[in-house]
């Protein structure tokens, strides 16, 4: 297969990878306004659902960028490995700061749900209004625009 098809592989299994994440950030953002703890619950099956689509444009990403870069010969250059470094850190930094959280807002809706009182309304609504959505975010962003960056103008 020629290079350009392992390009356009990666270039849309990163479109599709975003396009993904757009799912969950809007859910991120949309929870921030709910209080209905069955709404809370369904936006956060939704956003739970994109996740097989992300793992499956995540590998598609990775296959035509490995296979690109060797057929590119780009290995021995320091932008392809700032390039994979930013997103495996980037990664990391999201399963740590949103996992956590994520799963702390499933426990406590399911808790209420349940008819639990443990939880006061106003501290549901102060977890639900946390800022990680915009620290997500912003990482996330930050480090997509580093990378195109990095893709298209190759500095070292």
């Amino acid at each position: 297969m020629q290079v350009r098809w392992w390009i356009y592989l990666h270039v849309l299994g990163a479109f599709l990878f975003v396009t993904s994440h757009g799912v969950s950030m809007f859910v991120s953002f949309r929870l921030r306004k709910e209080r209905e703890p069955a709404r809370v619950a369904a936006l956060l099956q939704v956003s739970g659902s994109a996740l097989w689509f992300f793992y499956g444009a995540f590998l598609l990403l990775l296959t035509g960028g490995i296979v690109a870069g060797f057929m590119l010969h780009s290995w021995g250059r320091g932008w392809i490995w700032t390039a994979l470094g930013i997103l495996i850190g980037t990664m990391f930094f999201m399963y740590a700061v949103a996992t956590p959280y994520y799963r702390k807002v499933r426990t406590v809706t399911e808790a209420i749900e349940g008819g639990s009182e443990a939880v006061t309304p106003e501290e549901y609504t102060r977890l639900l209004r946390s800022p990680r959505p915009f620290i997500l975010a912003a990482e996330g962003t930050a480090a997509l625009v580093v990378i195109l960056w990095l893709m298209l103008f190759k500095p070292f």
